[in-house]
């Protein structure tokens, strides 16, 4: 009981629900959280207008799960655009892994983008997930000067 009592006056007082932090993890090596090294180069990817409206509309609209429940058509209705331009620019953003087809309607958003790296959202994601299923559609980003 004095450990507990002892932990909470650590804390400044307050008891809290949180989980343990976890020791901060670098994913490539460099001290950045992946999220913000993708949205600082972004640009190198060479996306589309729509593909790029498209990512962040997922990013934004998610479910807890990290899918988007929508089919072509109704993201075509909602860009005011065609069916052809947004499947192109879905299988842009497939093709570079930020988000990867569940089934017909369903699209999964990679959680590296779509949650900041270590938040408890990103974990709960990949723990669901697997981390197999990230190392398949792991987000690179490309080299400046090079196309993808």
């Amino acid at each position: 009981m004095v450990s507990a009592l002892d932990r909470v006056a650590a804390n400044g007082g307050y008891i809290s629900a949180d989980p343990p932090k976890r020791k901060y993890g670098f994913a490539s090596g460099q001290h950045i959280n992946l999220d913000t090294g993708i949205q600082n180069n972004l640009w190198r990817f060479g996306l589309t207008t729509t593909a790029r409206n498209l990512l962040d509309l997922m990013a934004t609209e998610h479910d807890k799960d990290g899918q988007i429940r929508s089919t072509q058509k109704q993201l075509a209705e909602h860009f005011m655009c065609s069916q052809p331009k947004i499947s192109k620019a879905m299988n842009e953003l497939f093709s570079y892994h930020f988000a990867w087809k569940i089934r017909r309607g369903v699209v999964q958003v990679n959680p590296t983008y779509a949650y900041r790296w270590g938040s408890r959202n990103h974990r709960s994601l990949i723990s669901k997930l697997g981390k197999q299923t990230l190392k398949e559609h792991a987000i690179v980003i490309p080299e400046a000067g090079r196309p993808s």
